[in-house]
């Protein structure tokens, strides 16, 4: 199977792989040293699966069908070369992955990359600090271009309109699913989110987009259907500003 095999960024991979029809869930900590730790869980469906791999059979090489739909090294080796510390980085199974990173200074590692910090913007000033992520069609397929070892068959058999170009509607998107993977595969899909968790240093004193403060204060979470996030007919944006 082809891969994807751009030099990415473990920080926002979660909107590459739920633009791709996986369910995600990402935990992060951000500490006031601008350090940050992230934890990733991603899985396709058993159906989804299924379908791509056999949309994919027909060329493919003897034993393909069982390659895994993550490359779990290809994923440690990019965020490595990135001075990204992996603590883990794994393929639990055929169509799963779990990893975990930490990032000495977030500040540092976005102000190296201009399209990167297009996505994901981290700011301070006197007594605060702010993390913004926006995922939109102007920058759905750079994110593309940011998660290495997500399985190309998936995207070429799904081809997410986000990151396609392909400007339908999510209804109209579904349709699409519906007859291209069968009934039980979009039903999947219909079921599959992603959700973020951050945890903060200092209390949180402001939220934008679609940011839900947690009971503690010291923390806010993201939800995203995935349909939503794999056509984006409007931007989803996380926002957050903290004291320090």
């Amino acid at each position: 199977m082809r891969r994807i095999d751009h030099v990415s960024l473990v920080l926002v991979s979660f909107a590459t792989v739920i633009a791709a029809s996986c369910g995600a869930t990402a935990d992060m900590a951000v500490r006031a040293d601008k350090s940050a730790t992230l934890s990733l869980n991603i899985e396709v469906p058993a159906a989804v699966e299924a379908k791509v791999r056999q949309f994919a059979a027909s060329g493919a090489a003897s034993g393909a069908s069982r390659t895994a739909m993550f490359d779990a090294a290809a994923v440690a080796s990019s965020v490595s070369a990135r001075s990204v510390a992996v603590r883990s980085s794994t393929s639990p199974s055929a169509r799963a992955y779990r990893g975990s990173f930490d990032v000495a200074d977030l500040g540092s590692l976005l102000a190296a990359d201009a399209e990167l910090a297009a996505v994901l913007r981290y700011a301070r000033g006197p007594g605060w600090a702010s993390l913004r992520f926006r995922a939109d069609r102007d920058n759905a397929a750079a994110l593309s271009r940011l998660f290495p070892g997500l399985d190309g068959d998936l995207l070429e058999a799904l081809q997410p309109p986000a990151i396609y170009d392909n400007p339908v509607s999510r209804d109209e998107y579904r349709s699409m699913l519906a007859g291209l993977l069968g009934k039980a595969a979009a039903s999947a899909i219909d079921g599959l989110s992603f959700s973020l968790t951050v945890s903060f240093p200092g209390a949180v004193i402001e939220t934008g987009g679609e940011a839900v403060v947690g009971s503690s204060g010291r923390s806010a979470s993201l939800s995203i259907p995935a349909l939503d996030a794999m056509v984006l007919e409007r931007p989803f944006e996380f926002y957050v500003k903290w004291t320090e």
